[in-house]
């Protein structure tokens, strides 16, 4: 009798338009349709993914939150506001400091968050959602090990290629679930757009690679199970707005009158001093303010504020800039509204069954398809 095995292949930001322009999945998997996702980036999708959880349940929303006391950058409250030039090194000193720390196990960056604002911010998670423990829920890792399910995983901590190779090699070892992350597709949209041809290419690379892992499971006399889906889709930026720049030139200053944190496509603001209205009117034609009844039907309402007094989203295909993550536009991004066509991810498998419509169903479909093997 074969051995079965799951292989879980989870490619960031590969949208059911993306997919479906290239025709990618075609001739792979019986079953391919869009899926559903959460408001919010990778920080908020992958938790959800991984618990079936939404945000306001798991905790994680946002990379980051405002501080709550004693947050990781608590420490910094000494530090001015510094030239550019000093400011980019003080972000690289603090990142060393805290991986040296390893108080944070979860994906993180700094950006170009001024390191003067720092301390008054904390991140969204520190735990690594891929490892059992990693989440304030159960995810499915904590399930299968749990369960004694034989599992393996491979992601953004190595180079996708070696990951592809290693996970094709493990068929020869007794693992039950082979869990692939990669991450590389979204860095490549961000700098070339969602159509370019090399997208094309990569997804190219990773027929490819499912292919080979389908012959050499035959070869190996085992019953290979694929399920590739996504966290979200992309965008591309067609258009971009200053809302930092526009509240400064109205005398409203971050870390002064009121509190800011300006992301790709969202502005969250604690406090107020007019900083509400003022961002309300720069948004007018290219974003919108969410409310708590919106914010509750997204799974994404925090009531105590943790991650904004007041949340405003741009519209697909615009881009906050500068904002804490740079100054300078990028080909595509994603972080929009998730019902937008662009925002939907995609869930592909090798068994002809019923589609996922949201990434909160992923849990319970491995759960009964690994449990029902094993």
């Amino acid at each position: 009798m074969a051995r079965p095995v799951t292989l879980v292949f989870l490619v960031d930001a590969l949208g059911w338009e993306i997919a479906e322009h290239f025709g990618f999945g075609g001739d792979l998997f019986a079953t391919r349709a869009p899926l559903g996702t959460v408001l919010g980036y990778s920080a908020a999708a992958i938790p959800s993914l991984l618990s079936g959880a939404t945000p306001a349940e798991h905790g994680s929303w946002a990379m980051f939150r405002r501080a709550e006391g004693r947050g990781v950058f608590s420490r910094l409250r000494w530090i001015p506001p510094l030239p550019h030039a000093l400011d980019w090194r003080a972000r690289r000193w603090i990142r060393r400091g805290l991986d040296r720390g390893r108080r944070v196990h979860a994906y993180y960056d700094l950006y170009e968050i001024p390191t003067h604002l720092l301390h008054r911010f904390d991140l969204g998670q520190t735990g690594d959602p891929f490892r059992p423990g990693g989440l304030a829920r159960e995810t499915v890792f904590d399930w299968m090990q749990s369960r004694g399910i034989r599992y393996r995983l491979w992601d953004y901590r190595s180079d996708e290629a070696e990951n592809l190779r290693a996970a094709q090699a493990s068929l020869a070892e007794p693992l039950d679930v082979l869990f692939v992350y990669t991450a590389e597709l979204d860095a490549l949209m961000h700098r070339v757009g969602i159509f370019h041809p090399s997208v094309g290419a990569r997804l190219s690379v990773y027929a490819s690679f499912l292919d080979a892992m389908r012959r050499d499971a035959r070869t190996r006399d085992v019953d290979l199970e694929i399920v590739l889906l996504s966290d979200h889709g992309m965008t591309d930026v067609a258009d971009t707005v200053d809302v930092w720049g526009g509240l400064e030139r109205r005398g409203l200053r971050a870390g002064r009158d009121h509190l800011a944190f300006y992301d790709s496509t969202m502005v969250r603001i604690w406090g107020d001093g007019g900083a509400r209205a003022a961002t309300e009117e720069l948004l007018v034609g290219r974003g919108r303010h969410l409310d708590a009844p919106q914010l509750r039907a997204f799974g994404c309402y925090f009531p105590n504020g943790e991650y904004g007094d007041a949340i405003f989203l741009a519209d697909p295909g615009v881009l906050v800039v500068p904002s804490f993550m740079g100054a300078r536009r990028i080909a595509a991004m994603h972080g929009y509204h998730p019902e937008d066509r662009f925002s939907l991810g995609c869930f592909m498998t090798s068994v002809s069954m019923p589609a996922l419509d949201s990434i909160l169903g992923f849990k319970a479909h491995l759960q009964k398809v690994v449990g029902a093997k094993h």
